[in-house]
């Protein structure tokens, strides 16, 4: 027996495993250090994988994995508080569909869903941990006869349509045609990198009515089927179970040993240390994240943020003008945004601590939602909504990155984070105006003397930002 063809198909295999790995292992490390041209050790993977075009049809061996919940989305069986990373919003769920991107031209993959009872809702395609190929955003997905959908806009919702309508998108091989079909996607072999797979990032936020994100907006998760010539085929059936989940347990796994050491070796009680009033060290700069084909976005947000340490102790005040949202008060008939948000995540673990929604934000009479960040045991007693404040872990993580999301604004919004031309991150505070967030270390001494004497959020923040 020649044994020579059957190391290759050895090899095959296990490099198509090894990509399925790296699908999920290596978005949560290299997308935020490629965004904000941070040097990662490359650790060669990419190297080492074969072509999964070498697996073959033929072999049996297309990829074909179904729903896994994405970067700690919480399911039904979730430990209540357990960690959630990859830079995520806490209010949103993602489950990922993985597919190879080497099926002949002319497959058809179907996706049947309904509507969730929610603010938004997408489909995004990604070369596998790397940047988006296509997406289909709530608003363009057209509903199947005979229903309808409550995204019908591009910053709004009808809350008067019931959600749960029905609708169904397809997942087409080959070129994206001058005239695309309504609700498709098209996956082209050529546009994705060797050893690389289709990932479709299916994205929900903003569950209303108490709905749990487990519950994935209160509907089913959608079906996705093989369309063949003797019929429907669902992908569930094609799920190795072992292999598709290899990918999402390595990179849970690292997640969570990275995090649980992060948090023992930043947790000592000396951490932060106290600072003096004066000299206030210089504040974070918020810069934006302004590449959309930057690593597995969300092509729907525009992302404003800044690196935090805790070296210099204390307080962290974060302020902007809030933007009113869909579903808001006060946002008639064409609110600025669908949604916005501020979360607080770890630098180096991406792990998301926590976050403040709009519609949980406390806005001060001018207009502006005012954050504190603190480890626990600096948080001041005045950081209240009593006081016109939010308040935000700082985490474990020696530093930091505080997000605001702007997601899909109003055409009319002319200060919205979309404003900004791509590539042009350095004129976002002159564009988006009192919209840009501000920020300043502040003494602990400092915010609790001025939140004692009824002073505003923006005369507290003047005092901490003068060290006085």
């Amino acid at each position: 027996m020649n044994m020579r063809p059957m190391c290759r198909v050895a090899v095959s295999v296990m490099s198509g495993l090894l990509a399925l790995c790296a699908a999920g292992a290596r978005a949560d490390d290299s997308a935020w250090a490629n965004a904000t041209n941070i040097d990662v050790a490359n650790d060669g993977t990419d190297d080492a994988l074969g072509s999964i075009t070498e697996l073959g049809a033929a072999l049996g061996l297309d990829p074909q994995c179904d729903w896994r919940p994405a970067n700690g989305t919480p399911t039904a069986t979730t430990a209540p508080g357990a960690l959630r990373w990859g830079y995520i919003e806490l209010a949103a769920g993602y489950w990922q569909l993985i597919l190879s991107p080497y099926f002949p031209v002319g497959t058809r993959f179907r996706i049947d869903g309904q509507y969730p009872n929610a603010r938004y809702m997408s489909y995004q395609l990604y070369d596998g941990p790397k940047g988006g190929l296509g997406f289909l955003p709530d608003y363009k997905i057209v509903p199947n006869p005979g229903y309808m959908s409550p995204f019908t806009g591009v910053n709004t919702v009808n809350t008067a349509i019931k959600p749960g309508g029905h609708y169904s998108i397809h997942i087409v091989y080959g070129d994206t045609p001058a005239n695309p079909s309504p609700n498709t996607l098209y996956v082209a072999a050529k546009n994705f990198s060797v050893g690389s797979l289709a990932v479709f990032i299916y994205r929900i936020y903003n569950n209303f009515n108490g709905i749990s994100v487990a519950d994935h907006g209160g509907v089913p998760m959608p079906t996705v089927v093989q369309e063949t010539s003797s019929g429907d085929v669902q992908v569930a059936t094609k799920d190795n179970k072992m292999v598709c989940g290899l990918g999402v347990a390595q990179r849970d796994s690292r997640r969570r040993v990275r995090a649980a050491a992060s948090d023992i070796i930043n947790s000592q009680p000396e951490k932060p240390n106290p600072i003096p009033a004066q000299p206030v060290p210089p504040p974070p700069q918020f810069m934006l994240r302004d590449n959309p084909k930057d690593v597995l976005v969300n092509n729907d947000n525009r992302y404003i943020y800044a690196k935090l340490s805790q070296k210099p102790g204390d307080l962290v005040l974060m302020r902007a003008k809030a933007p009113t949202y869909a579903t808001g008060p006060g946002a008639g008939s064409d609110p600025q945004l669908r949604h916005w948000s501020v979360c607080q995540n770890a630098w180096t673990t991406v792990e998301t601590y926590s976050c403040i929604e709009d519609t949980d934000a406390a806005v001060d009479s001018g207009g502006f939602f005012n954050i504190v960040i603190s480890v626990p045991s600096k948080r001041p007693a005045n950081a209240t909504h009593a006081h016109g404040f939010d308040w935000l872990t700082y985490g474990t993580d020696e530093t930091a990155a505080p997000i605001l999301r702007h997601m899909l604004a109003s055409p009319h919004f002319t200060q919205s984070a979309f404003a900004v031309p791509s590539g042009d991150g350095a004129n976002a505070p002159a564009i988006m105006g009192d919209y840009f967030p501000q920020s300043t270390y502040c003494a602990a001494s400092v915010f609790q003397a001025h939140t004692n004497n009824g002073e505003t959020p923006k005369q507290v923040f003047a005092a901490c930002a003068a060290g006085k």
